[in-house]
């Protein structure tokens, strides 16, 4: 039987690592707000990011990650900044730096750092420790045509993505893992560029004047059933939110965007056992 002080001692370890790491990530949210601000790019805190500013003035305790998002525009502006050398000491990744990277949005990770998860473990490209980077296309909601094939294509090719790369899929079973396998076969003449440009190519992002809404693509199946279109009104003019007592910026009703997302329970804490973090295979800080 497992003692009950060694079992507290594993405990408060587990919680000290994950907030070296939470800082470490607050470290490279602070870098992409100073360049975002040099270089008038618009981002937002999102998803577990933003109910964290606001329930708790930082990171969800247990929370180990960084969300944030960006209009379409700006991300691909913030690819050029990277590549003009702006990001000292970091590394953008995404399929227009990574010809080898799986997801359909940007992650900016720290060099000489490492994090990585027990599903990722096989994967060969940089692994430090990174924020995510969503891209909001712009879209006109009376004519969002692309948004119902990119709600198909994308998790669908993401799921190819990272079988191409070794990574452990959850829940690929049954007729599902049938097609996907068939996928993978048919696919495996195109280029992961390749892929990714087809994924996105339903939904060609409008700029601003031209749109009325944003719209950011469903990163898994699951992530179909949020509502992922918010009208500018939502949007803009942007507020800002502490975050470990950094002031970022959010959308103009994020009590609304909020409540889509969690439903109107969201300043409630979720029971213990859904209080998940991702499961570490390595971390170097």
């Amino acid at each position: 039987m497992l003692d009950v002080k060694k079992w507290e001692r594993i405990q408060r370890m587990a919680n000290e690592l994950t907030r070296q790491l939470q800082l470490r990530e607050l470290e490279i949210l602070i870098e992409l707000d100073r360049v975002c601000k040099e270089e008038n790019l618009t981002y937002f805190l999102e998803g577990g990011t933003l109910l964290g500013a606001l329930r708790h003035g930082g990171f969800i305790p247990w929370d180990d990650d960084i969300d944030v998002l960006m209009p379409r525009e700006d991300y691909n502006r913030l690819i050029d900044v990277f590549r003009e050398g702006k990001l000292k000491g970091y590394h953008l990744q995404c399929i227009e730096t990574d010809p080898g990277y799986w997801n359909f949005f940007a992650k900016l990770r720290k060099n000489g750092t490492t994090f990585i998860t027990k599903e990722e473990r096989y994967v060969k490209s940089h692994q430090g420790v990174f924020i995510d980077i969503f891209p909001m296309e712009g879209i006109e909601r009376e004519h969002a045509e692309g948004i119902r094939k990119c709600d198909f294509w994308q998790p669908l090719l993401r799921s190819v993505l990272l079988r191409r790369v070794h990574m452990t899929v959850q829940g690929g079973s049954g007729k599902k893992e049938i097609v996907l396998k068939m996928l993978k076969g048919l696919l495996a003449p195109f280029s992961n560029t390749a892929l990714q440009h087809f994924g996105t190519r339903f939904l060609k992002s409008k700029p601003k004047q031209a749109a009325d809404a944003y719209y950011r693509a469903p990163i898994t199946r699951g992530d179909k059933e949020m509502n992922r279109v918010w009208p500018f009104e939502k949007v803009y003019p942007a507020e800002t939110l502490k975050f470990e007592d950094h002031d970022f910026p959010v959308f103009h009703d994020y009590r609304w965007y909020l409540e889509q997302l969690y439903g109107n329970t969201y300043m409630e804490l979720p029971p213990e056992e859904d209080r998940v973090t991702h499961e570490p295979w390595k971390i170097e800080l």
